[in-house]
């Protein structure tokens, strides 16, 4: 029924939303191999793509510079960035287009590519539906995101291919993760334990005393390789001063593929909730995750065999960016010695 169909997929960013929509292309793909599957993706989160095997193309269209220009008041560029993305989306010939992103800017994405038939969310915000020719079938308001995004597979007749997320490790990512390591003294073998310490919300961030203190306590465990991006290269730095420990530094000095290769070389993960945890998720790394104001029945971990330490405040999860109560009990409640005894759990 779709052999030989155009089918272009969108969804953005983030990292881990990239990451947890996978599952998606991975079902059209093996329903139907013959047809030419397109991801449109933002610039930030295309890295988490490379080499994906059931994408026949990318393309990038980057949400975050067209919304710097929109922010700064340059309408000009702003515009022939747009122009642009209506001028080359058309031109592929999409016959299907699915939005898994369900905002006002995709939903116009997908009405820009020109497709006859659009398949939107069930329940997406921002006026999306406006743009969709159809829309999925809603799905209950505590189900993991996943299941959210491949419910936009029924009107089509889909089977989902199970929850699992895909993600490629480069060889030259490999080649590079392996000299990275060996340039630090981490032996072949060596226990490996990554800690992302940033997220991308002030809520979701566990205090940097406390990472201190975990990985402190964590260095006779095994080697720690932080990593994050530029934004973290203070928070980083601080950890490193503060806690003594033997720390391989990576924070913003690799490429999303590099991280990718470096998350698979290690044997656990220390995180929040943040585009790392769902990369290591994917790549089978076990992990231990730190979550407050989101949901970890909605956003942590599907697969078993992933620790998951949630705030026991009482304060349900409040999905703000910002703590409503002011002082983040959520995260603060959630003690190092919790934590380094849940990691020492995963390496053993």
């Amino acid at each position: 029924m779709f052999d030989n169909k155009r089918i272009a997929l969108i969804r953005l960013s983030a990292i881990g939303d990239v990451l947890h929509c996978t599952p998606v292309a991975r079902a059209i793909k093996k329903a139907a191999p013959s047809c030419h599957l397109t991801w449109v993706v933002g610039e930030v989160s295309q890295g988490v793509l490379t080499g994906n095997p059931y994408i026949d193309e990318t393309y990038v269209w980057s949400r975050e510079y067209w919304e710097k220009a929109m922010r700064q008041f340059h309408w000009g560029a702003a515009l022939r960035y747009w122009q642009k993305l209506r001028q080359e989306l058309p031109e592929r010939r999409f016959d299907i287009v699915l939005d898994v992103h369900g905002l006002f800017l995709s939903g116009m994405v997908a009405a820009a590519s020109g497709a006859p038939r659009r398949i939107g969310l069930g329940g997406a915000r921002e006026l999306n539906p406006w743009f969709m020719t159809e829309t999925a079938p809603p799905v209950s308001a505590g189900s993991h995101v996943i299941w959210r995004y491949l419910s936009i597979l029924e009107p089509l007749g889909i089977p989902a291919d199970g929850y699992d997320m895909d993600l490629a490790v480069q060889p030259e990512a490999a080649a590079f993760a392996a000299d990275f390591l060996a340039e630090h003294g981490c032996r072949p073998g060596e226990p490996l334990i990554a800690v992302s310490p940033r997220t991308t919300w002030d809520s979701k961030n566990w205090p940097a005393d406390h990472f201190v203190q975990a990985v402190k306590a964590l260095n006779q465990d095994g080697r720690i390789l932080l990593c994050g991006g530029p934004g973290d290269r203070q928070l980083g730095q601080e950890i490193v001063d503060r806690s003594g420990a033997s720390v391989i530094n990576a924070i913003g000095k690799t490429k999303l593929t590099q991280l990718t290769a470096l998350l698979a070389r290690s044997h656990a993960l220390l995180t929040g909730d943040t585009g790392p945890l769902h990369m290591a998720v994917a790549l089978k790394v076990p992990t231990v995750s730190i979550f407050g104001p989101t949901s970890p029945e909605k956003f942590g971990p599907l697969p078993p065999g992933h620790i998951v330490l949630h705030t026991p405040e009482s304060c349900p999860p409040c999905s703000k960016m910002k703590c409503p109560r002011g002082d983040l009990r959520c995260m603060n409640s959630i003690t190092p010695e919790a934590v380094v005894a849940a990691v020492r759990r995963q390496l053993r």
